[in-house]
Parts: C-alpha cells; structure tokens; sequence
C-alpha cells in the first residue's frame, strides 16, 4: 500500500490521511455485502423451516 505523499517523515505531514489508499477496497466491499445477503437467506430459510416445524405440533 503505497502513501498518497512523497516524504521520509512523518514531519510536515497534516490533516487526515486514508489509510485504504490503493488498495482493493471495493473488492472487499462487495465480498462483505454478498457474505451479508447470504447470511440474510440462510437465517431467513431456517427460520421459515422451525416456523414450519413447530406449526405441525
């Protein structure tokens, strides 16, 4: 990961800085969100099969 800067010190160096620069970010978000919505359908299948299950007793 490479610094949006050229500098050998942290001298002179001021306001925010995004540690995230060049990197892959997005890609991680998108694999974040999709672990996200699969987590919402398996929760969402097993909760329709105990609803069910305890339907019949």
């Amino acid at each position: 990961m490479e610094a949006p800067f050229d500098a050998t010190s942290w001298d002179g160096i001021t306001g925010a800085i995004y540690a995230g620069y060049g990197s892959v970010e997005g890609l991680w978000l998108l694999l974040v969100l999709a672990m996200v919505v699969i987590a919402i359908v398996f929760g969402w299948r097993h909760e329709e099969h105990a609803y069910k299950a305890t339907e019949k007793k």
